[in-house]
């Protein structure tokens, strides 16, 4: 949370020492993002690749979804 008086010294700047308190900000924030990701590190990514199967039962289970909503259709 910003201090009142933080707030007040940042309206009091002029342009171009708001531009530059941005600038600081921005950067800082940029360097806490790449530091998310460490040299060296091995990280997991999810992927479709390698999930066939499971593919194969959301396909079933759609399948099976569809012939019941017709069914129920032709029932009416």
């Amino acid at each position: 949370m910003l201090s009142e008086q933080l707030v007040k010294e940042l309206r009091g700047l002029n342009r171009a020492e708001k531009l530059r308190a941005v600038q600081l900000l921005v950067n800082d924030l940029a360097e806490d993002e790449t530091t998310l990701l460490q040299a060296g590190m091995t990280y997991e990514i999810a992927t479709p690749y390698g999930n066939e199967a499971a593919a194969t039962v959301l396909l079933g289970v759609l399948e099976a979804e569809k012939s019941e909503h017709k069914t129920n259709k032709s029932d009416e």
